[in-house]
């Protein structure tokens, strides 16, 4: 009876029009501040592909499985349940989607629904769109970058359907801007695999080569690699790997070929620093951020088997709203997280590259942003770093070529418990810190967790080298060290790695610590006036530091 109850509301609620609650909405003004603007009314046949998520069950359950296996003072630690088995104990109710089956149905509304997750996807016009969510849709246009795009102000629902859904997706959304490429210094270190390799003495481990251990990185606004570019990186700079090695294991999504330099990066130093693991290239088309987020996260939990490490070299370090993302969006994401990590899957993202975030209105009302998914719990942020005195073997302080992002998360806020005495001994001993706490996420989760070498990376892109330089290189390399590691486990018999947060906190002797440099330096290499030092032991700009492969492989192997 409650059900038809439900679905009685729902339908009359469509047939009326009516849509009282607001799932998530986007801010016109927010985008503002960042370049955009309303060029005029929205092309109403334009088609569209919003994703509404529905309301999962059992989060609770799923938080502590998570921390359970993670932990590694837990005995359950890495005892992964299968990714079936989460989805299953999160599965929304059947009320929730026979409701919203029903507000779609009557409103003519063609869509499609995951089998695993039960997400659905929509395929609709423009005024579709504006009619199903009561939001006007406007033409916008960036005037900094040259980008367009469609926006609508909010994502309504029948109220009836306030308790079934979880987030929207794809109706107020904005995508990053271009990636833009770092100026290189004259005199940086031309980073190489083989410069890793000798920086932070990776041996130890013959990868098996099998599918038992794989690893993908993500790549989002239309950025797809070149298959000969990597061919071309590995004869010139992996020597001695195997006929092979040089070759994309798998394509998700797309599977097109083109140059894009932040792919190219990706692919050619998480496979570079790696040879023999199997890689597979996760590739999207660009939509608005969230978007891009969720469909990835979806995808990963849809699939029965995926690798054990995602490197992301994607993140937006400012104002969510800027971009159209809400805390609903957000929530639903961290939640995709958790369950992608609960089953032993690392996800490791680039911390950002404007240092503090500093970002004010002619030098008033300043505020500092970390990055955003770097600063989830659920997955672990690197940073950069560079030679000192731009001398190979000269250890390593913070990136001042661009700013190495870190700092404290207002979304995640207080911190996770596994790095509570990290940020206390952090505060303890550093003095420069703003003194307005009001100006950033005091008491948030703190990051980076981790940071590897991010300047002067050497890229082949369209035939010819290019330096390179970003937290977004430092990601991967990280991540191929994870792999690397999860190879020698899975040859004795133990399980991956999983979510590394708390397996790192436990470990700090397992890194080389940075202490030279701050992140008071933006994108563009300028100085700022607010942020953070590096200091002894953990800190918001380098994390614990870089790599010690040998204590990095012995401690990973130790259970």
């Amino acid at each position: 009876m409650a059900r038809m109850l439900i679905l009685a509301a729902v339908l009359a609620c469509a047939a009326t029009g009516a849509a009282a609650y607001t799932v998530s909405s986007g801010s016109q003004v927010a985008a503002a501040t960042i370049g955009w603007r309303v060029s005029g009314e929205a092309d109403a046949t334009l088609r569209l592909a919003p994703v509404i998520a529905l309301k999962r069950t059992n989060i609770d359950k799923l938080t502590a499985t998570v921390a359970a296996v993670s932990d590694v003072n837990s005995p359950e630690y890495t005892k992964y349940p299968t990714m079936a088995e989460l989805v299953e104990l999160t599965r929304p109710a059947a009320e929730s989607e026979a409701a919203v089956r029903a507000w779609l149905d009557g409103a003519n509304v063609a869509y499609t629904v995951d089998a695993a997750t039960r997400t659905f996807t929509l395929d609709v016009t423009v005024g579709e769109a504006a009619t199903l969510f009561a939001t006007p849709f406007k033409a916008m246009e960036n005037d900094v970058t040259g980008q367009s795009t469609v926006m609508g102000e909010a994502a309504n629902v029948p109220d009836a359907l306030a308790d079934h859904v979880e987030a929207v997706y794809g109706v107020h959304g904005l995508p990053l801007p271009p990636r833009t490429k770092q100026p290189a210094a004259a005199d940086v270190v031309n980073v190489t695999p083989d410069v890793i390799t000798k920086t932070y003495n990776v041996s130890g481990v013959t990868p098996a080569g099998t599918t038992a251990n794989r690893q993908a990185i993500a790549e989002f606004q239309g950025q797809l690699l070149s298959q000969s570019d990597l061919t071309q990186f590995f004869g010139s700079y992996v020597k001695g790997a195997k006929a092979g090695d040089d070759k994309v294991y798998k394509y998700v999504g797309d599977s097109s070929q083109g140059t894009g330099v932040e792919a190219n990066l990706d692919v050619q130093y998480i496979m570079g620093v790696a040879p023999g693991i199997k890689t597979e290239a996760w590739q999207y088309a660009g939509q608005d951020f969230c978007t891009d987020l969720k469909q990835w996260t979806q995808q990963i939990i849809s699939t029965t088997n995926p690798p054990n490490v995602f490197s992301v070299s994607y993140g937006w370090q400012g104002d969510m709203s800027q971009i159209g993302c809400d805390s609903a969006q957000i929530s639903s994401i961290d939640d995709d997280f958790k369950t992608i990590t609960a089953t032993g899957v690392s996800i490791i993202f680039a911390s950002g590259d404007s240092g503090s975030g500093y970002t004010s209105f002619f030098g008033f009302d300043p505020e500092l942003y970390s990055s955003w998914p770097a600063s989830s719990a659920f997955v672990t942020a690197v940073g950069s770093t560079r030679f000192i005195n731009q001398v190979e073997g000269d250890g390593e302080q913070a990136t001042d070529q661009f700013g190495s992002g870190g700092g404290f998360s207002r979304i995640v806020n207080p911190a996770p418990a596994f790095q509570a005495a990290a940020i206390k001994q952090f505060y303890s001993v550093e003095k420069n810190a703003p003194k307005n706490t009001s100006t950033y996420g005091f008491g948030g989760r703190g990051t980076p967790d981790v940071a590897a070498l991010g300047e002067g990376f050497q890229v082949v892109v369209g035939g010819s080298v290019e330096s390179v330089g970003g937290t977004s290189a430092a990601a991967p390399t990280f991540a191929a060290l994870v792999s690397l590691a999860n190879d020698a486990r899975i040859q004795k018999g133990m399980k991956p790695l999983g979510l590394l947060n708390s397996w790192i906190y436990e470990n700090p002797h397992m890194f080389r610590d940075v202490t030279v440099g701050s992140d008071r330096i933006n994108r563009s290499g300028s100085t700022v006036p607010l942020g953070f030092d590096c200091e002894v032991g953990w800190d918001p700009v380098s994390g614990w530091g870089s790599v010690d492969f040998p204590k990095f492989l012995a401690a990973a192997l130790k259970k």
